[in-house]
């Protein structure tokens, strides 16, 4: 993922940061800005910076009634998440070591996230393309609503990214300063890979768990579990800021979806990345509060009657380059739900975002159990789409 820009100051604010760190600006290009001009995490919901940064000509930020919400059931009785199992998924994930493309433990793990899928839902289907030579596999488990024997048309969508970055290049870390990675040809060259405990496994870790609470009870919606390949390989400041080799898996299904009758046509989606810190914060998304409102306000609402309003931050926003993108764009309306990045003097950033300290001591049950319980309240009270 990579951090939005802000037209202009954030190019300023980018080279100073640059100047202070000596970073190389390919894993994080973009800046966020605050309604008072200095660089920060996150800006007010209704600052004329966060109305700014809409859309208007794009598919749905303008279109009243694009995106449907429905009412929430008031159902309970559904499977508690275990946040203490999910931390376990998670440091099971780094116990394999750094998992870029093109890497043994990069195969390794992705024969173990198709065997756990496969053991909770109704079909695992794997998506399998190559970029530059080395396979790139969305793994997706097809969950059919509750008494069901078949997909449903309208499934809700819930993804996270499974690789890690081939190089430590943000803003804190130590390994960027003074050195210039260089995307060649053939892509990175590996140094200094991540570990990606919060990003990459931490997203990973509470889908696997919700698959587990969905495979013991089935929602009265159907479920698709996208877990996304290749989002952190390339260089976000190609293609004008679109990035090169990033996003991989995300926009592959956001192309090739309607290809497979297994998928239907999701109805809206949640994506979840860098949710596991342990000083976890979430401010709404703003490209997220542009092409998903309905879906970013029930979720943030359901947090918010759980007793999770101090982490849901629903009045704030933040503008961040991510996979829900391509799904938003494909006519999926997408949120993320993501801890800012480091930026600035802000406090809330994860600091250690592609850095070498992304480790598994950084993370928490406790945060993914806040993430995994709000999501599967969502997803428990959600009404099939008709």
């Amino acid at each position: 993922m990579s951090l939005k820009s802000n037209p202009i100051i954030s190019a300023r604010a980018v080279a100073i940061l640059a100047a202070v760190f000596f970073i190389p600006l390919a894993g994080c290009p973009k800046a966020v800005t605050s309604s008072v001009g200095a660089v920060s995490a996150i800006t007010p919901v209704n600052s004329p910076e966060a109305n700014a940064r809409a859309k208007p000509g794009s598919k749905t930020s303008d279109i009243p009634g694009t995106e449907t919400v429905r009412p929430s059931s008031t159902k309970t009785g559904r499977p508690t998440f275990d946040g203490d199992r999910a931390y376990g998924l998670l440091t099971k994930q780094c116990d394999f070591g750094p998992r870029p493309l093109g890497t043994p433990a990069h195969e390794k793990l992705r024969a173990f996230l198709t065997a756990e899928m496969k053991k909770y839902a109704d079909q695992t289907i794997e998506q399998k393309f190559d970029y530059r030579g080395m396979p790139v596999t969305n793994i997706i488990g097809v969950f059919y609503p509750t008494g069901a024997t078949a997909p449903a048309k309208k499934p809700v969508l819930l993804l996270a990214h499974w690789d890690t970055r081939p190089i430590a290049d943000g803003p804190f870390s130590s390994e960027s300063r003074g050195s210039r990675f260089v995307y060649g040809p053939k892509g990175w060259n590996r140094t200094t890979p991540i570990m990606g405990a919060n990003d990459g496994a931490s997203g990973v870790a509470a889908l696997l768990e919700l698959a587990r609470l969905f495979k013991q009870r089935k929602p009265d919606v159907g479920v698709l579990l996208l877990l996304d390949d290749g989002e952190d390989y390339g260089d976000f400041r190609l293609d004008q800021g679109r990035g090169e080799g990033v996003e991989l898996g995300s926009r592959y299904f956001a192309t090739h979806y309607t290809e497979d009758a297994h998928f239907g046509y999701p109805d809206f989606g949640i994506l979840l990345d860098m949710i596991g810190a342990k000083n976890l914060v979430l401010p709404k998304e703003q490209y997220s509060q542009n092409h998903a409102p309905g879906t970013n306000s029930k979720v943030f609402g359901i947090a918010e009657q759980l007793g999770y309003k101090k982490i849901f931050l629903y009045d704030e926003t933040q503008d961040v380059g991510d996979d829900h993108i391509a799904l938003n764009e494909a006519g999926i309306p997408t949120i993320d739900l993501i801890h800012p990045l480091p930026n600035g003097s802000s406090s809330l950033g994860y600091r250690y975002w592609h850095t070498l300290q992304d480790t598994a001591d950084k993370c928490s049950g406790a945060s993914l159990k806040v993430v995994g319980e709000t999501v599967a309240e969502v997803i428990y009270r959600e009404t099939p789409a008709p």
